[in-house]
């Protein structure tokens, strides 16, 4: 809200509590009732019934005199008229101007006549003794009367008495004395006369008003108690809780008087004064001092002087008694009224005009107080005025004030959703920070150990491999460190799976010793394996159990400058209790219980010393309890550590080797994996040149053609080049994604056609699944292991070598399998050809013979055939088919003899001309014409087969293709190995009624191919 439409709320709010309490004192000081005038007041023309009136106006007053009604009489001539309420200081004779006497108050109150009915009188309080007699009679005594201080009793409080009028007129007498209020004296308070049904409700709205506003003040205080105790924790809760308090309990113990009914005990006048002077001294001052807490840093030192006053107006209200006080008071309170005059106007600008929202109902709040203290002050300043106990102030500054707390709330649960949504949005930002910094450290770290895999291939002298190795031990090091960054936040979402498997404890340990060679260099450090060599087998993730054993004792390394860091293990009720100790300097018990926090380390001279992040024990902890144990530090300064954790045994007992396996007998395991045919060809995919170069290194080592592309878009442009056997491509490139590159090669070639390896830095589960959605075969996180990425190729190669195998079986096999009307009907023309044309026959049966040799020949198990083998096949079983429909099938044959050395998939071309010739007779009345096409096109060889046979449905053409069970197995096995080598399959273009054409493409064929595939 701006500073302007703030300040006119203010005002207006203001005009509204003044209108409010206008109208309140309108309501109870009727201007039309009768005032007294010489001791009497007329009521009997008043309705007394509906609301009392005031017995205001001229009263008797006899100073210094306490009469009886026999001897008002004599002294009527020494009268003195004064109003009522009103303080008698003026009309009693003290010489030290104190409201300290007594004296005699009269009033006549003439009633209706016709109505003789019960009346009551409210008195609102008599300082600070009193006897109250009715036409003659003592009806009512408050405290002890007397002419001195020693004689007298104070008690004040408001009370009611019932009367009856005598011949239409009420006699009134007052005697009052009092020596011990110093601050007004007499009838100071209204007096109240109506019906007695009247007066009483007058009694009750009063009385409920003062109890209402009061228990509104406690709960709203134990609100605040209630939110410092368990929400905010902030002190100037407790200043305004206090305040609140003590503005309830002033209105409890002031009035009515609430508080003797809840409380039935005698509480001495003086006390009450004094606990009264307390309670509002002390809602004024924790008021102020929470409006201070508002503006931190300003006015200082005069809030400081304030305090310094408060201090002295408490310890003088503590130790003087009531008489010596009140004066004393008067000074100090001069001084803080005028202190408050100034700050309080300066603090509420001060607090009007903060930016903060809802300050606006705070603001509000302090106005209503303020209009509550400002009206009770003018209330006690003007005797005059008499109206009930006035709440409207409190309540409406007490549902302000909760308006502004809970508006606050809500704001604070708002803002801290939103800021918990960016935290969110943060972390996640954080976590693909983290993802993609792993990804770039990664890319260099994976390109340290390939070179130093690749180089350690090569014949090196001892020195130089020595020193290769010590490169390649330093970027396994840093390769645990950046999975110590991935992995925090896997660990934080639960996203760490566990590939639980028996494990070999020693052989860990051992491995990690042999990392950590290096960095203990320079260190009077000995290193000892105490895990027994025959130890049973312990339920871990091999992998990660490794990454624990390597934070623990590269972290117990780092802060042992000599002595021993020793690993053991031991059997306890089927766990096995790990321990990793070391001689460094130890720790505090202050550092044990927060080191495996994330991001916690020792102090600032150990951080020094062993520098890191702090995850590595975080790390361990968590990857602990995952495998359901804990991990413990027993340690003491100067000491050195004992990190200790448990593991579950496995039932799996240790196999007993006889005899160890010698070097020189161990297989290749990758050249061993399968014989290559020939030289594979591998597409690999990286933006980065030097983790190309690696790749291409290792990869040409083992033997493979490699060609290397920086993007995706280069790779899918020499997708077509050639036939290749495999894809390896980064998944984190620019512009185009592995994935997006992965499901782009998918359109065109299938898992099995062209297998996908895609390296990734990132091993989330969403990751992993985001890749094989895309069509991925297979996936190595990087720093990519020469000896995995060998391992993975040789499977993939396998994987697709078999599936092309099975797809040639599959020809082969479908080929074997004649039909036999087809056998039948050949043997029924050579029969028939033997009594007509034994010349004929003669050459059906070399025709047939060469069938049969070309169907079963092994070289149909091979990927290609050359295109004269394939159409000697073809003319056999053409010449066959003719022999058997004569004239009702006609062949075409256009066939360029420099396409006879093209290589076709075997039994390919053989397979589309029976399929049309199988299928173009059915329901064929016309001659069936099919001609055989091979020619040169540009730069590939087409080859087509098309006939004017019945035709196909378009509808059929795609799912022919697609699905063996439409078209047959012959056209879907063709298709599928002309994709595998080619990239293309079949083009089917046909018409119900006009034939069917088909038609496929083949490379020009090299010098050489032919040899190659004999």
């Amino acid at each position: 809200m701006k500073k302007r439409n703030t300040w006119l709320a203010v005002l207006c709010f203001i005009v509204v509590l003044i209108g409010l309490r206008l109208s309140w004192l309108y309501i109870y000081n009727d201007p039309s009732m009768p005032k007294a005038e010489k001791g009497i007041i007329d009521a009997a023309k008043v309705d007394l019934s509906k609301k009392p009136m005031q017995l205001k106006g001229e009263w008797l007053f006899y100073p210094e005199q306490l009469l009886t009604p026999d001897s008002l009489s004599e002294q009527k001539k020494k009268a003195v008229q004064v109003p009522i309420p009103s303080d008698w200081k003026e009309w009693i004779q003290d010489k030290q101007k104190h409201p300290y006497g007594y004296g005699t108050f009269q009033l006549s109150i003439l009633t209706d006549q016709n109505k003789q009915e019960t009346y009551r009188i409210r008195f609102m309080g008599i300082q600070s003794a009193a006897r109250i007699f009715v036409n003659g009679q003592l009806i009512k005594e408050m405290g002890n009367l007397g002419t001195n201080r020693v004689s007298s009793h104070p008690e004040n409080s408001s009370f009611s008495v019932n009367v009856k009028p005598k011949n239409s007129k009420i006699d009134l007498m007052v005697q009052v004395s009092n020596f011990h209020y110093l601050r007004s004296g007499g009838i100071s308070r209204p007096v109240y006369f109506g019906t007695t049904e009247a007066v009483r409700h007058h009694e009750q709205i009063s009385m409920s008003m003062q109890l209402i506003t009061a228990a509104v003040l406690f709960f709203h205080g134990i609100y605040l108690v209630i939110l410092y105790m368990f929400v905010f924790k902030k002190k100037n809760l407790l200043l305004l809780a206090t305040a609140v308090f003590c503005m309830c309990f002033s209105i409890l113990i002031d009035d009515d008087q609430l508080l003797r009914f809840a409380i039935p005990m005698d509480i001495a006048f003086e006390t009450r004064l004094k606990l009264a002077y307390l309670l509002y001294f002390g809602a004024v001052v924790c008021s102020f001092s929470f409006l201070k807490t508002l503006v931190p840093g300003q006015f200082n030192r005069t809030f400081r002087l304030f305090q310094l006053f408060t201090a002295i107006y408490l310890i003088a209200l503590i130790i003087f008694p009531y008489q010596e006080f009140y004066y004393f008071r008067s000074v100090i309170y001069s001084f803080i009224t005028l202190g408050l005059a100034f700050l309080v106007p300066v603090l509420f600008y001060k607090v009007a005009s903060r930016k903060e929202p809802y300050t606006i109902y705070l603001v509000f709040t302090v106005v209503a107080v303020s209009s509550s203290a400002l009206g009770g002050a003018v209330k006690q300043f003007f005797k005059g005025i008499a109206v009930p106990f006035y709440p409207f102030d409190l309540l409406i500054g007490t549902v302000c004030f909760a308006l502004f707390w809970f508006k606050r709330f809500y704001y604070t649960a708002e803002e801290k959703t939103q800021l918990n949504a960016k935290l969110q949005r943060a972390d996640k930002m954080k976590d693909d920070f983290l993802a993609n910094t792993s990804h770039e450290l990664r890319n260099p770290l994976h390109a340290m150990i390939n070179i130093a895999q690749s180089l350690l291939s090569d014949p090196l002298s001892e020195e130089t491999k020595r020193q290769v190795q010590m490169i390649e031990s330093v970027a396994r090091k840093m390769s645990y460190t950046l999975q110590d960054l991935t992995d925090i936040s896997a660990l934080k979402e639960g996203h760490v799976p566990l590939s639980k498997q028996p494990v070999d404890l020693y052989s860990i340990v051992e491995y990690v010793f042999d990392l950590l060679a290096f960095s203990k260099k320079g260190k009077h450090v000995v290193f000892t394996n105490d895990v027994p060599k025959t130890f049973p087998l312990v339920v871990a993730d091999e992998n990660r159990m490794a990454q624990v054993m390597f934070n623990l004792i590269q972290n117990a390394l780092k802060f042992t400058e000599e002595g021993m860091i020793s690993v053991s293990a031991l059997e306890k009720e089927g766990q096995a209790v790990i321990s990793v100790q070391d001689t460094g300097i130890g720790m505090d018990e202050e550092t044990q219980k927060r080191i495996f926090q994330p991001y916690e380390q020792a102090d600032s001279s150990m951080t020094a010393a062993g520098g890191g992040m702090g995850l590595g024990l975080s790390i361990c902890a968590q990857l602990v309890e995952l495998h359901g144990g804990t991990l413990f530090v027993i340690s003491s300064p100067g000491e050195g550590s004992t990190f200790t954790f448990s593991l579950p045994i496995s039932r799996k007992k240790r196999e007993r080797i006889e005899e160890p396996l010698k070097q020189d007998k161990l297989p290749d395991l990758v050249a061993a994996s399968f014989a290559r045919e020939e030289t594979e060809s591998i597409l690999v995919i990286d933006d980065d040149p030097i983790n190309l170069s690696v790749l291409k290194r290792m990869l040409a080592q083992a033997g493979y053609a490699v060609t290397t592309c920086l993007n995706g878009e280069e790779a899918l442009l020499h997708l077509h080049d050639q036939r290749w056997s495999l894809i390896i491509s980064d998944v984190m490139m620019p512009r185009m994604s592995g994935y997006e590159l992965t499901s782009q090669v998918r359109k065109k070639f299938s898992m099995s056609e062209l297998p996908i390896l895609l390296l990734t830095a990132r091993g989330k589960t969403e990751d992993i699944e985001a890749g094989f959605q895309a069509g991925a075969n297979d996936y190595i996180l990087k720093p990519v292991e020469k000896a995995e990425l060998m391992a993975r190729v040789s499977a993939l190669l396998q994987l697709k070598q078999s599936m092309h195998k099975q797809a040639r079986t599959e020809a082969a096999l479908l080929q074997a399998q004649m039909q036999p009307h087809f056998l039948y009907n050949t043997l029924n023309i050579i029969v028939a050809l033997s009594e007509i044309d034994h010349d004929e026959m003669a050459k059906l049966l070399h025709e047939f013979g060469n069938y049969l040799q070309k169907s079963f020949d092994r070289g149909n198990m091979q990927e290609t055939v050359t295109m004269e083998s394939e159409l000697n096949l073809v003319q056999s079983y053409l010449y066959i088919e003719r022999q058997r429909f004569g004239e009702r099938l006609s062949i075409c044959w256009e066939v360029e003899d420099d396409s006879l050395q093209a290589l076709v998939p075997p039994l390919s071309i053989q397979t589309l001309v029976e399929n049309a010739v199988r299928h173009g007779r059915s329901e064929q009345t016309n001659p069936l014409v099919v001609s055989l096409i091979v020619k040169r096109v540009e730069d590939h060889i087409q080859v087509v087969i098309k006939d004017n046979g019945c035709g196909i449905e378009s509808e059929k053409i795609k799912l022919i293709l697609e699905d063996p069970e439409q078209g047959g197995i012959g056209l879907y096995n063709t298709n599928k190995r002309l994709i595998q080598l080619y990239g293309q399959g079949l083009t089917i273009q046909s018409a119900i009624g006009k034939g069917t054409k088909v038609a496929f493409s083949l490379p020009i064929p090299s010098s050489g191919n032919h040899d190659a595939h004999l």
